[in-house]
């Protein structure tokens, strides 16, 4: 019982990064072309996470974890917690190396201003593109692989619907 729920556990844990690992590239893009169009940090976030609230609420979306997290971050920044720590805090709670670098340039661009960070972001979405298609990759070797064993299988029925006639027609 206990191996079947650590496996569980598991199972959950990779489907939940492999999931944000999808959705990272299309946050990265929203941020960038929103803070390209003069919004803050803060304000991107804010219309980012509104919109995929909308979207669940309406039935147009599923529920999407690094979308959660955004939405606990932004709830975070509107109680009081400051908007730096807030970006953190949501890096930490992802756990990707990825969501861990957005945050970090976040939290710069809270420091240092708005000054590159809109070439940060686009180097960060042409990143975040190649590793999704290196992951679409992946995907598609692991669906390859899982055919195998339906292909022997088919394979040796049709053998068994060959040779077994041709068997018993040598007997006779």
């Amino acid at each position: 019982m206990a191996y079947r729920e650590k496996d569980g556990e598991a199972k959950e844990r990779k489907k939940r990064e492999r999931q944000m690992l999808l959705d990272y590239s299309e946050i990265v893009s929203k941020l960038t072309v929103y803070m390209g169009a003069g919004m803050s940090a803060k304000g991107a976030w804010r219309l980012i996470a509104g919109e995929y609230e909308e979207a669940v609420r309406a039935g147009r979306r599923k529920i999407r974890y690094a979308y959660e997290e955004m939405c606990r971050t932004l709830y975070q920044m509107q109680s009081g917690t400051p908007e730096g720590r807030a970006y953190r805090l949501f890096g930490d709670r992802c756990g990707l190396r990825q969501y861990q670098k957005l945050a970090a340039l976040l939290e710069q661009n809270m420091r240092t201003g708005t000054r590159g960070m809109r070439q940060l972001l686009e180097e960060e979405m042409a990143l975040a593109l190649e590793q999704r298609k290196d992951l679409a990759k992946r995907q598609g070797e692991e669906a390859g692989t899982k055919l195998l064993l339906p292909l022997f299988i088919m394979l040796g029925i049709v053998m068994v619907m060959i040779v077994v006639p041709a068997w018993m027609s040598f007997q006779f």
